[in-house]
């Protein structure tokens, strides 16, 4: 509760916020937040890496990494967390770093005197400790981390890819602990199949009546990636198909059995079946 300049109690009122991980849906819905944000007044906020505490002030919190400490929140919040099929981050992840322009996929200053910060390592590791970011820059061998895949073929990219970034996405996934009525998950793919019932569904659960539930829909409507223009998803790095589940195009016999063998918890607890070969 806050007091008023007359002594009155006044409630606070939530805050939305928005757990992402990389390649499930940060842009989307930071773009959907923005998208809305006139009509609404929102005040968004971006936030990277290890959250230890929310700025109260911004109506609309996207934290990127989904990275919090235990005493994050300031003030009340309803809160949506998007996933994704583990194996589709792995795919995403390697088709976008390699051809992404993001500084720290770029970087060649491997110095390693701490601290090591961004562009050095990426925002989602910068809070590891010295010894370990040190071992990541000797790692690269003087390369890129870009450059690192470029030089492999894709099988061989694929598994630099999950040892490097995305394999500390999935060491986020793993270690996720909120566990509140206020928060709703939502697969990615739910996403994409029912852009505009989703659209309503987050903001019904941020407590939007239904016409603005509507209005929202409306005003997000020209992300929907099935009615993008082709001309248009060729122009979005972020974006590599109208399919979002690519993996068993690109995933061979052995990259699935070993990483459904490695994963397995991961990818039941957050709603996907193992295929066959797992």
């Amino acid at each position: 509760m806050l007091c008023s300049a007359d002594g009155v109690e006044t409630k606070l009122r939530r805050q939305l916020l928005i757990f992402t991980y990389h390649k499930s849906g940060t842009l989307l819905l930071t773009q959907i937040m923005q998208r809305c944000a006139s009509h609404f007044g929102f005040v968004i906020d971006v936030r990277y890496g290890l959250v230890h505490k929310l700025d109260p002030a911004p109506d609309v919190v996207v934290l990127a990494h989904s990275l919090i400490g235990r005493a994050f929140a300031a003030r009340p919040f309803r809160a949506v967390r998007v996933v994704r099929d583990p194996r589709d981050i792995w795919v995403s992840g390697y088709l976008y770093h390699l051809r992404c322009r993001e500084a720290w996929c770029l970087n060649t200053n491997f110095d390693p005197s701490p601290p090591i910060v961004f562009p050095r390592v990426d925002y989602s590791f910068a809070h590891y400790a010295e010894a370990w970011k040190q071992a990541y820059l000797e790692a690269l061998g003087g390369k890129s981390y870009q450059q690192n895949l470029k030089e492999r073929d894709q099988q061989a990219g694929l598994d630099f890819e999950l040892a490097g970034y995305t394999g500390r996405t999935f060491d986020a996934m793993r270690e996720w602990w909120l566990d509140t009525p206020d928060l709703l998950e939502i697969p990615l793919e739910s996403i994409a199949a029912d852009f505009t019932g989703e659209v309503k569904r987050i903001f019904d659960h941020f407590g939007f009546s239904e016409p603005e539930c509507e209005i929202a829909a409306e005003l997000a409507a020209p992300l929907d990636i099935a009615r993008m223009s082709d001309t248009a998803i060729e122009h979005n790095p972020h974006i590599h198909s109208r399919n979002i589940s690519r993996w068993r195009d690109f995933l061979s016999e052995r990259q699935t059995a070993a990483f459904e063998r490695r994963y397995s918890e991961l990818i039941v607890k957050l709603g996907y079946g193992l295929s066959s070969m797992g």
